[in-house]
């Protein structure tokens, strides 16, 4: 009956779609070769239980409908079982069987697996093999069966964990590349704007020799101008040169930039001349970025346009803070839960990006502080040797 279903199913692929499916009916073979599995075990527990039964009591041992019985009560409770134990994860391992395309291989282990257990049948029929034999010997090849999905799982666990791993290297080195720009691009705006104030000099000191007021005036009010004096070299964002990482400090200075697009201060402060992130800078790039991102967006809304980005080092202990106004009261047992923001409804996606990102790192702690409409989140990374 078994190997008449899959005789079907495969001449009706072929006929309707022209193709085989093999991961369909690999997985077709794999669970019927489960079924003749349990149906001998329902079948030898169940003589097993009415030989038991008949000793005891001297009664009959062809009951055939006892042993019906017993066969379908065994029957559902092994599916069942195994229905409950697989449910979680029978849509990951599918998912990543198609992910990897990975269905020839299955079909090619089931229709071992199948004729095995369909030989062993056959054979046991016409040589007349006990039920004591034949369950043993197909017990024997599920157990080979599962050590191979077991090979296989953990192949595809070792293979995805590596796809992700160079994807991320991947992502950092591009992140790296782009955080290395643009701190040469600051750099290059800082010597800019240092020779350019100086040819304006030269310029007035040349004008003021030749005698031209109004030249001379227009100058003298050109140099004056606050975009000339750029606050890339005030206090506020002059100390992320005291930043160790290049990654970490071409982030702040992009969020600098970004901050000023939007109208707002952000100021860098440090209690150190040499704050340097020796592990896991990568995620903690993201969580920074994720909150000054947040801080720039939820800053927007109100009047006070400050935020404050501070490094703090204290016995091996590094503390990142962000500090920015609000105008919403905020649910600290809530804020980092998907959808919830400090910026509004349906927006709180980067919070909970952080909230994973900590979660990954029995060293990071993030804690959230909030008062007098002023919110601090405060990254703590204890730095393991």
């Amino acid at each position: 009956m078994f190997f008449a279903i899959i005789a079907v199913n495969i001449l009706s692929q072929l006929i309707r779609k022209r193709r085989l499916n093999y991961f369909q009916t690999g997985t077709l073979m794999l669970v019927n070769s489960v079924q003749i599995l349990f149906s001998n075990i329902a079948i030898f527990i169940g003589r097993m239980m009415i030989l038991a039964y008949a000793q005891i009591n001297n009664g009959d041992v062809n009951s055939s409908h006892y042993l019906i019985l017993i066969y379908i009560i065994m029957l559902i409770i092994m599916n069942a079982t195994m229905f409950f134990v697989l449910k979680r994860r029978i849509s990951i391992v599918i998912a990543r069987i198609n992910e990897l395309n990975l269905g020839k291989p299955i079909f090619g282990m089931s229709l071992i697996l199948f004729i095995a257990v369909e030989g062993i049948i056959l054979l046991s029929f016409y040589k007349k093999i006990t039920a004591t034999i034949q369950v043993p010997l197909i017990i024997a090849f599920f157990i080979m069966m599962i050590m191979m999905l077991w090979q296989m799982y953990f192949f595809i666990s070792s293979y995805t964990k590596k796809q992700a791993a160079d994807y991320q290297a991947q992502q950092n080195a591009q992140l790296n590349d782009y955080l290395k720009s643009v701190e040469r691009q600051y750099l290059e705006l800082r010597k800019f704007k240092h020779d350019y104030k100086n040819l304006m000099l030269s310029l007035q000191d040349s004008l003021t020799n030749g005698n031209s007021p109004e030249q001379t005036e227009y100058f003298k009010e050109l140099i004056a101008q606050s975009a000339v004096e750029t606050s890339l070299d005030s206090g506020k964002i002059v100390k992320v040169q005291h930043l160790g990482n290049e990654t970490l400090r071409g982030l702040i200075v992009q969020k600098f930039l970004d901050a000023q697009a939007q109208g707002i201060n952000l100021t860098v402060e440090l209690n150190t001349e040499n704050f340097v992130i020796h592990h896991e800078l990568v995620d903690i790039i993201r969580i920074v970025g994720n909150l000054l991102d947040n801080a720039i967006e939820a800053t927007q809304a109100t009047a006070d346009k400050q935020i404050i980005c501070a490094f703090n080092t204290l016995n091996g202990t590094k503390e990142i803070s962000v500090r920015n106004p609000t105008n919403q009261k905020i649910d600290a047992n809530k804020v980092f839960e998907l959808g919830v923001s400090t910026k509004g409804a349906q927006r709180g996606f980067g919070l909970s990006n952080v909230h994973q990102l900590v979660a990954q790192h029995r060293n990071f702690f993030l804690d959230m502080n909030s008062q007098d409409s002023q919110v601090v989140m405060t990254l703590t990374v204890v730095e393991e040797d």
